[in-house]
């Protein structure tokens, strides 16, 4: 009883006197106390384990909850990145179909009041210009072949399909949407302009600005110039409205003559653009070849 006291005693951290020289008087058999007597018993004041850092980490890992690679992922590419690396231009594919949707939708409706470049924050994307553009060569061709054979049904002609104005439109198409927004940019960086737009914003803006292009390429199969005309005026108005608009309001920092002057150089060249769209691809006479009759034999 004296010994387990003094067990006790030690334990909690109280000096109490040696009984050492009282264990002689204790029996043999008394003195020798199996230690499974005290296998159960545990400190007043046990210390807090450490975790095992390394067996957190590995029951994380098979509950898919790695911190670590959580914190790598990034939904956005890096954006300092070389322009030759692929990152740099995935960057710029990184977007979902609502963004897409809402952003041909805007490109559609002019408006004075709202910015389109704002409509392409955080980051703009290529993926939707690219997939308009791509659309559009295919239904400016096929419905300029549809509007020539419109125009030969029930003549005396042999209408032929023109393959040419696949390959006429698509470098048309992808001409205007690169080379005039990489001369602008161009322009604004020798400026050294404050102007708040960059070469990618510029080139989605065009691409965007083209998405008016592929109803009204299939509406203008209708065989009457007068429909077509009002087509074309109101694609002016809508798809030239957006980019003016947008130019405008983001040259604004520019001297007022030097932005009248940019803007208006560029909405003749978008007014081009239609004008070539609507004279090549729905001119008024089709490309057709008269039937030669044959003689009968003598």
């Amino acid at each position: 009883k004296q010994w387990y006291q003094r067990r006790v005693a030690i334990t909690a951290g109280i000096d109490f006197q040696d009984f050492s020289n009282t264990v002689a008087s204790i029996p043999n058999d008394a003195a020798t106390i199996p230690t499974s007597q005290f296998s159960s018993f545990e400190p007043a004041f046990e210390p807090e384990p450490k975790a095992d850092t390394k067996l957190t980490f590995e029951t994380n890992n098979l509950l898919g909850n790695n911190l670590l690679e959580d914190e790598e992922e990034d939904p956005q590419p890096p954006v300092n990145t070389a322009f030759w690396s692929f990152q740099f231009y995935q960057q710029y594919f990184n977007v979902d179909d609502a963004m897409v949707l809402e952003r041909l939708m805007y490109a559609c409706i002019p408006s004075p009041n709202s910015n389109y470049i704002e409509k392409l924050k955080p980051i703009p994307d290529f993926y939707g210009p690219l997939w308009v553009c791509i659309t559009l060569i295919f239904s400016t061709a096929i419905s300029g072949n549809m509007a020539d054979w419109f125009a030969t049904f029930g003549k005396d002609t042999d209408w032929e399909y023109d393959f040419k104005k696949v390959s006429i439109a698509g470098t048309v198409i992808f001409s205007y949407v690169t080379v005039i927004p990489a001369l602008l940019s161009g322009y604004l960086w020798w400026r050294k302009s404050s102007a708040e737009i960059k070469l990618a914003d510029t080139l989605s803006l065009y691409g965007y600005c083209l998405t008016l292009f592929i109803p009204i390429s299939l509406l203008l199969c209708i065989n009457y110039e007068w429909i077509r005309w009002l087509l074309i005026f109101g694609l002016m108005a809508t798809s030239g409205g957006v980019l003016t608009l947008t130019l405008w309001k983001v040259l604004d920092q520019e001297p007022k003559q030097l932005s009248l002057i940019i803007t208006g150089v560029l909405a003749a060249l978008h007014v081009a653009l239609i004008l070539l769209f609507k004279m090549y691809f729905f001119a008024p006479t089709a490309t057709s070849t008269p039937i030669t009759p044959v003689a009968p034999p003598s």
